[in-house]
C-alpha cells in the first residue's frame, strides 16, 4: 500500500495489470483529483519473473490465478491452463512480454465496429509512439522516450537468425520490424526486458515518483468482490484484505482493468450482465447485459518440428535448475536470460485478406512432443527448431460464466475453441505455410526430420491441432465495445458501461476482436485512450 488508507477518492481502478497502472500514473497526474488503485495480489518481488527465460516458474503460484479452461470437445477433451497475473504488473509480470502491436487493419476494424475514429490506426499510432522507449525510434512508426522500455530479444545462438532467413527464404517478406510499416517480415521482435530484466507495465509507469503522490493510494492484496450501485449508478468497490471486507466510494468514476476473465465475473457478481443467467445465481439484477462475458477470443497456436542431422549444432537448450538461476542474478547472462522462441513473422495465407491471418513463432529448440515423433539415435540431443503456428482471426466464440456467488470461486472459462467450423480448415493452412519455412536452404542442415512430415494430408494436420494446440495466452473480448445498434456491446467506445453511470472497463474484455499480435501493447493504448477520456470528462 502506498499513502495512507482511504475510504474514498474520485476514482477506484480495479486491477494493476496492463491497463490499471497507466489510469492511476495518468489520472493521478491531475492533483485536484485523488486516486485508488486496488490490486488482489501482491508486490512484484519474485525475481524469476525478472528472467526472460524463466517467467514460468510463477505460473501455478501466488503470482497466478491459475485458471483453466472447461474441457475443450474440439481439442479431445483437453482443459486447457490459462495462467494470469495475480500481482502488481498482472500478467505483464508473468508473460513473455512481446510487444507485437497488431495491424492497421485490426484498429480501423475497431473503429469501424464502434464508430468511433479514436480507436483507429491513426490515432493508435499516435498513442505507440508516446508509449514507447524503443531504439526503433523515434520515427513515423515508433517512438523513443516513452515510459515503456523495450529490447530486442537477445539470442545465444546464430540459429535464431537462420529460422529468420527460412522465412525471407520461404518468400514470405525481407527482415525487418513487425511494428513497423509492414508485418509481412521476419524479425527478432522486442519484449518489455530492456538490459535483459523485465520491467512491467507498473513498473513503468508506478515509478517511485508516481507511487509517492500524495492523491494517488495503491492498496495490495485487496481483492475487488463486487461494484457498489445506488439504483444504476457505480458508487464504489468493496473488496477483502486481511480477512475483512472493505468498501472504498468513488466520487466520479470506477473503472474496472481487471482483465478479460476478471471484469466480466466482477460485473455479473455485481448485478450486470445477462439478467437470466444473474437470477440463476440468485443476484439481483442491476442491469441486463447479455454481452458481459460472451464474445471470448484467444489464439491458438500448433507446432510443426524439425529435428537435426546427428552432429549439426545450433540449438542452446532452455535450464531453468537453481545454478542458472544462480547465473541469471550474478550477472544477467546463462540459459535464464534467453526465451528460446524469439523470432517472428506473419503471413497471410489468402489472398486478399486485409491483414496476415498466421504468426509464425520461431523456436531455436526442437519440441520432440511425447518422444514417439521421430526416430534415430540421440534424438533427444540433437538440435532443431519449432515453428509455432498461431492462428489470428479465429472464427470461434467462446463465454465466461459464473460457477457460483462465492467471488473466490474460478469462473468457467469455455473458449469454444475450433467450435467454428472454418478454424480447423484456416488452421491447416498454416501449417502448411510453416512447412514450406522448413524447406528453405537455409534450415536443411535441421531439417533431416520433421514433423507432421511435408506431404502430410489434411486430416494429419487437423489431428496436430486436435492434440497439440494450445493457448498463446491471449483472452479478449468478454465486455465488448461496440455501438448502439449492438446489443451485445457491452460499453460504448468511451467505454462506459451501458444500462449504468459512474462505471467504466479499460483491458481487454473490451476488445471487439482479437489483435492481429498480442494483447498486452493494445491494452496499453486501451488504457491511455481511456485516460484521455476520463480527462476529457472531467
Amino acid at each position: 500500500m502506498t499513502n495512507a488508507d482511504t475510504n474514498v477518492a474520485d476514482y477506484v481502478i480495479v486491477g494493476a495489470g496492463a491497463a490499471g497502472p497507466v489510469l492511476a500514473a495518468r489520472l493521478s497526474e491531475n492533483p485536484e483529483v485523488t486516486v485508488v488503485l486496488l490490486e488482489a495480489g501482491g508486490e512484484n518481488t519474485d525475481d524469476r519473473g525478472r528472467m526472460q527465460g524463466a517467467f514460468f516458474l510463477l505460473w501455478g503460484g501466488e503470482a497466478d490465478w491459475g485458471y483453466a479452461t472447461t474441457a475443450q470437445p474440439e481439442l479431445n477433451g483437453r482443459q486447457i491452463y490459462v495462467p494470469r497475473g495475480r500481482v502488481m504488473g498482472g500478467s505483464t509480470a508473468i508473460n513473455v512480454g512481446a510487444w507485437l502491436r497488431g495491424s492497421q487493419a485490426d484498429y480501423d476494424g475497431w473503429a469501424g465496429l464502434v464508430g468511433d475514429k479514436g480507436w483507429a490506426f491513426e490515432n493508435a499510432l499516435r498513442v505507440f509512439r508516446q508509449i514507447e522507449d524503443t531504439d526503433r525510434g523515434p520515427s513515423e512508426w515508433r517512438g523513443s522516450g516513452g515510459p515503456v522500455g523495450m529490447a530486442d530479444l537477445p539470442a545465444p545462438t546464430a540459429l535464431a537468425d537462420t529460422l529468420l532467413e527460412g522465412f525471407t527464404e520461404a518468400g514470405y517478406g525481407p527482415r525487418g520490424d513487425v511494428d513497423a510499416e509492414s508485418p509481412y517480415v521476419a524479425d527478432r521482435y522486442q519484449t518489455i526486458f530492456p538490459e535483459g530484466y523485465r520491467q512491467t507495465i507498473a513498473d513503468a509507469y508506478l515509478g517511485e515518483d508516481v507511487r509517492s503522490r500524495p492523491n494517488l493510494t495503491i492498496i495490495t492484496r485487496a481483492f475487488a468482490r463486487r461494484v457498489s450501485f445506488d439504483g444504476t449508478r457505480a458508487t464504489g468497490v468493496v473488496y477483502r484484505k486481511d480477512g475483512r471486507d472493505h468498501e472504498v466510494s468513488a466520487t466520479r468514476e470506477v473503472v474496472l482493468s481487471a482483465g478479460a476473465i476478471n471484469t466480466p465475473q466482477l460485473l455479473m457478481l455485481s448485478g450486470v450482465g445477462p439478467a437470466g443467467h444473474l437470477r440463476e445465481h440468485g443476484i439481483d439484477v442491476v442491469a441486463d447485459a447479455p454481452g458481459v462475458g460472451e464474445n471470448l477470443q484467444d489464439h491458438l497456436f500448433a507446432p510443426v518440428r524439425g529435428v537435426a542431422r546427428p552432429g549439426v549444432e545450433g540449438s542452446y537448450p532452455a535450464n531453468t535448475d537453481e545454478a542458472t538461476l544462480a547465473e541469471w542474478r550474478a550477472g544477467r547472462t546463462g540459459p535464464a536470460a534467453y526465451w528460446q522462441q524469439n523470432g517472428v513473422g506473419f503471413v497471410a495465407t489468402t489472398p486478399g485478406l486485409p491483414g496476415p491471418d498466421f504468426e509464425l513463432m520461431f523456436q531455436y529448440n526442437p519440441d520432440l512432443g511425447d518422444g514417439t515423433l521421430f526416430s534415430g539415435e540421440d534424438i533427444a540431443g540433437r538440435s532443431g527448431y519449432t515453428i509455432a503456428a498461431i492462428l489470428l482471426q479465429p472464427r470461434s466464440r467462446g463465454t465466461v460464466r459464473l460457477a457460483s456467488t462465492d467471488p473466490e470461486e474460478h469462473p468457467v472459462i469455455d473458449p469454444r475453441y475450433l467450435s467454428h467450423p472454418e478454424d480447423l480448415a484456416t488452421f491447416v493452412r498454416g501449417l502448411r505455410a510453416s512447412h514450406k519455412i522448413t524447406q528453405s536452404p537455409s534450415l536443411a542442415p535441421y531439417t533431416e526430420q520433421v514433423h507432421p512430415p511435408v506431404d502430410a494430408s489434411d486430416e494429419v494436420y487437423e489431428k496436430l491441432v486436435r492434440d497439440d494446440a494450445t493457448t498463446a495466452f491471449h483472452p479478449v473480448g468478454t465486455a465488448k465495445m461496440g455501438d448502439s445498434s449492438d446489443p451485445f456491446a457491452v460499453t460504448d467506445p468511451q467505454l462506459r458501461v451501458r444500462g449504468v453511470q459512474g462505471l467504466r472497463i479499460a483491458d481487454a474484455s473490451v476488445f471487439p476482436t482479437i489483435i492481429r499480435g498480442h494483447t498486452m501493447a493494445p491494452t496499453v493504448f486501451v488504457a491511455e485512450r481511456a485516460a484521455e477520456l476520463l480527462r476529457t470528462a472531467q
